[in-house]
């Protein structure tokens, strides 16, 4: 199964740590370019996001689970990424001229 490994280092999320953590998150089972797909992606993402931002500040809390939501796209694989984006509707993902003549 494919998973997106990463370690988010505690001491970028609350002054005085100095241990960072492995996170796993498995999407090989998942077809991201389905909104259900990409439904059950954010939902892990969120589930290891509050494991490892508990116990900080309101919003230091928010500001590290949106660093974890965006670390997590970025170490998905471009194909994934492209299919999560279509799912999710709204991005361009490119731009093709269109001539009528």
């Amino acid at each position: 199964m494919k998973t997106l490994a990463f370690a988010l280092a505690a001491l970028a999320l609350s002054a005085g740590a100095a241990s960072a953590q492995d996170y796993r998150i498995a999407f090989g089972d998942l077809d991201l370019g389905s909104v259900a797909g990409a439904d059950a992606f954010d939902a892990r993402v969120n589930v290891a996001a509050r494991r490892a931002c508990r116990g900080t500040a309101p919003l230091a809390e928010h500001q590290c689970r949106a660093r974890f939501r965006a670390e997590a796209m970025t170490l998905l694989p471009s194909i994934r990424r492209e299919d999560y984006a279509r799912a999710r509707g709204g991005r361009v993902l490119a731009a093709v001229p269109v001539i009528y003549g």
